[in-house]
């Protein structure tokens, strides 16, 4: 018997595995992965009356969304300017274009980054309190809390609000294509299988850190490299998506992670303990490089060549105090503790008098607005004035999937002939980008091109009216 999914009718959001044969699915849109990309373009459908059914094959939802640190990348926003902290979008991309970014995904990140103050005011309309101004182009959460515990937060709540449907452990096996057309997904739910058919499929399944044999055709420079991105992130969707002709694109760019903490076999970002004004030191107790470099990979890679490819990153109190992940670190026993500089080299094993004069030359760089040594000028706010002082080793590793599956302005896949696979859309890290703006805005524009070309009164979320070709 054909179910159509009506999301009217469910009394829970989370739908229980079946213990029995699983019956043919039929619904709107339905949604690989629940992620803050998939999210975005489940509640924006829902809102907007269609039938959506969310896919997740994990046990619980969020995927790489739930390890997002501590800012949302913006610029321009009414807070940041309030606070002295403005820049232009064009001023911004001219700064990415100097990191060595890929100049082919820089007209993507000049549409998102107009759109920084309509994706914020969206995420706080649900209750994220984006309003921290942490740089000119960095939004963090009021209250110093982890980014993506909030955003998994309020975006979960939204979703049992509108009663959207979530299938746990749902792993989507294959693509059900017909004349060309995408109209569903071939499930797997334990040892049960089944279909599900839909006007539209959206995969957000993320990236493939956590795929080495992937790691090792796109990205073969990082194999072995620990990763901070999501246990479910394989590859999924990059998988299905090329098996039928969507084109690839620069798999090959990997995000780097440079401050990895790994500890009891499992591995956390300290990227916060940067954010919060922290430094990185090697063996000798040295600084070997910007601290906040934006270009990740020349970070990682001048990490791997100090002494024994081991570094720290050193904060205060001061910076502990602003962050309720490092508190969180803090203890969960992944920093060192100590009440003075040279006590916390001693911990740590680095000559004292190298790392005192380290910290107290760039205290006088913080002092001064300027460093000297390596033209570090973002987030230079931790002089080393406020005891106790923190030390966590950190290494670099793996932490998105820059590249991925090639994807118009309306986020549907394109093959390698340039055309479109009608009905397949993908979003977030799936896509050329990646991190969690990303997420919001690709989610948007899928959920706005969907509505556009179903809705009877062709409404535009991106007006607020009336389409008009």
């Amino acid at each position: 018997m054909r179910k159509t999914i009506l999301a009217a009718v469910l009394t829970s959001v989370l739908i229980p595995s079946y213990a029995v044969a699983l019956e043919d699915l039929h619904t709107g849109t339905v949604i690989v992965g629940s992620g803050i990309s998939g999210l975005t373009t489940a509640i924006l459908l829902k809102e907007h009356k269609q039938n959506v059914l969310v896919l997740e094959k994990m046990p619980f939802m969020g995927g790489t969304t739930n390890l997002a640190a501590q800012y949302f990348v913006s610029v321009g926003t009414k807070d940041q300017v309030a606070n002295g902290k403005e820049l232009s979008v064009p001023d911004y991309i001219k700064r990415t274009a100097k990191t060595g970014r890929n100049a082919e995904m820089l007209p993507r990140t000049t549409q998102r980054m107009f759109d920084s103050q309509k994706s914020i005011d969206w995420l706080n309309s649900l209750g994220t309190g984006l309003t921290r101004p942490v740089s000119d182009y960095q939004m963090g959460i009021a209250d110093g809390s982890s980014l993506g515990t909030r955003l998994m937060k309020v975006l979960s709540a939204k979703v049992k609000e509108l009663s959207i449907p979530v299938k746990m452990n749902s792993k989507v096996l294959d693509l059900i294509i017909r004349d060309g057309k995408a109209v569903g997904v071939v499930v797997e739910n334990g040892k049960e299988k089944y279909k599900v058919f839909a006007d539209n499929v959206v995969l957000a399944t993320g990236g493939f850190n956590q795929n080495q044999k992937l790691i090792s055709k796109y990205a073969p420079q990082w194999k072995g490299l620990p990763t901070t991105t999501a246990v479910g992130s394989t590859g999924d969707g990059l998988i299905l998506a090329e098996k039928y002709g969507v084109n690839i694109k620069n798999a090959g760019e990997v995000g780097l992670n440079p401050s990895i903490h790994s500890q009891g076999g499992k591995n956390v970002s300290m990227s916060a303990a940067r954010l919060e004004g922290g430094i990185m030191v090697n063996l000798k107790g040295e600084r070997f490089c910007n601290d906040y470099w934006p270009d990740y990979t020349k970070m990682a890679k001048a990490m791997l060549e100090q002494p024994e490819g081991k570094s720290f990153v050193i904060i205060d109190g001061k910076s502990m105090k602003a962050s309720k992940r490092l508190q969180s670190f803090l203890k969960s026993g992944y920093f060192v503790e100590a009440q003075t500089i040279p006590e916390l080299a001693q911990k740590i094993g680095i000559p004292p008098e190298n790392l005192e004069k380290t910290i107290k030359r760039y205290a006088e760089f913080v002092r001064n607005g300027k460093d000297l040594d390596f033209g570090r000028s973002i987030n230079m706010k931790t002089d080393f004035s406020t005891p106790p002082y923190y030390a966590s080793a950190i290494l670099p590793g793996t932490q998105v999937s820059v590249g991925g599956v090639d994807v118009n302005d309306f986020m549907q896949c394109v093959k390698a002939d340039s055309k479109v696979i009608p009905n397949l859309y993908a979003v977030g890290e799936l896509t050329y980008d990646s991190g969690t703006p990303h997420g919001v805005w690709s989610g948007r524009r899928a959920a706005e091109h969907i509505l556009e070309i179903t809705c009877s009164d062709h409404f535009s979320l991106r007006v607020g009216e009336k389409y008009r070709p």
